[in-house]
């Protein structure tokens, strides 16, 4: 097989999930142990509806936090201070998937 044919298979797999593929949540993430911050971008409180509502699941699809979003500048999400691994943060229709490494979340009790 050339690489021509290499590429198109390529792309008409890649426009057959276009379709499929949902609305990213219109912020940036970063977490620190316990706390997942999300960094509204500007876009969101122009598309946003009034008092929607932010929910942050684990790869076991848990919920770990269901709080109001602000829509604008940095909102604090409390979820557990262990949480590892693959968050799904899901608005309405929308969601985006955000990784927490795995030496963040670890350490003893406290």
């Amino acid at each position: 097989m050339n690489m021509k044919n290499v590429i198109k298979m390529l792309a008409v797999a890649g426009l057959m999930t276009a379709g499929v593929a949902q609305a990213s949540v219109p912020a940036d993430f970063s977490a620190a142990p316990g706390v997942l911050f999300v960094n509204w971008q500007a876009s969101a409180a122009i598309d946003g509806k009034s008092n929607p509502m932010l929910e942050v699941r684990d790869e076991a699809g848990d919920v770990l936090a269901s709080v109001h979003a602000n829509l604008t500048g940095t909102q604090i999400v409390k979820i557990p201070s262990r949480t590892q691994g693959n968050l799904t943060v899901s608005m309405g229709n929308e969601s985006s998937n955000y990784r927490i490494p795995f030496g963040l979340g670890g350490g003893r009790q406290r």
